[in-house]
């Protein structure tokens, strides 16, 4: 597997000031609420026929019991589209919505990809998206950190501006993130580190710790989403 280390100016420019941002160390957790489950399909009833023994069909598969909602956790990665939730001190809801690919005219690949962030908190929740957040890994294998640049959203068509910004209570934020990658790549992996203020020391100087990770299909085993939880509802570590 090759791997890959691309660092955007944007994340190099931003390492004195991760200070100010705040910091979410304990593992993020999806909530299953409606496993999806399948169900047999009944077998026909026969029709007699005069002079001929009477058909019994199989019994009727019993309907399944009810599924226990499950919980995916770290080092598993999250499906695209999972309410991902974080425990407090700083209580949180994180969703990746959606994800895209443009080749530019230029002969450049961008990924472009839109995070919602909710603060499920009492007090303000400080976050850098373009700088917490990156393409971690590639359709093919290959990995790395492909971040986020205010050229690669230029050259995508779209008008960004990345900054900090601070989230107060029970507010929701969108926020479209796009970065280079390989030309002709596609984003397998994308992550937002939940602990800006501390990395792992170089090399690979990352931007952050405490990742969260999607992946990029939807969630196969579950559908919709749980409401938003009060403090101490959240299933243990």
């Amino acid at each position: 597997m090759k791997t890959l280390l691309l660092f955007a100016p944007l994340l190099l420019a931003v390492l004195a000031c991760t200070g100010t941002l705040t910091a979410i160390t304990g593992a993020p957790v999806y909530v299953c609420p409606t496993p999806i489950v399948f169900t047999p399909t009944p077998l026909p009833t026969f029709v007699p026929i005069p002079g001929y023994p009477t058909l019994v069909p199989f019994p009727t598969a019993l309907p399944p019991p009810t599924v226990t909602p499950y919980a995916i956790r770290p080092p598993s990665a999250f499906y695209r589209g999972d309410a991902v939730f974080t425990r407090s001190p700083q209580s949180a809801r994180f969703r990746l919505v959606n994800v895209s690919v443009i080749n530019t005219p230029a002969g450049r690949t961008v990924a472009v990809w839109e995070l919602e962030i909710k603060n499920l908190s009492g007090s303000g929740y400080d976050v850098f998206p373009a700088y917490q957040s990156y393409v971690s890994q590639l359709v093919g294998g290959s990995t790395g950190a492909w971040g986020a640049s205010t050229n690669a959203a230029a050259d995508a068509g779209l008008t960004a501006t990345y900054e900090a910004i601070s989230l107060a209570p029970n507010e929701t934020r969108s926020f479209t993130l796009a970065g280079f990658i390989p030309y002709g790549a596609a984003p397998d992996r994308i992550i937002f580190m939940l602990d800006p203020t501390t990395r792992p020391t170089p090399p690979p100087r990352l931007p952050g710790s405490n990742a969260l990770v999607w992946r990029m299909d939807t969630n196969p085993y579950c559908s919709a989403a749980i409401a938003d939880p009060p403090a101490g509802a959240l299933p243990p570590p």
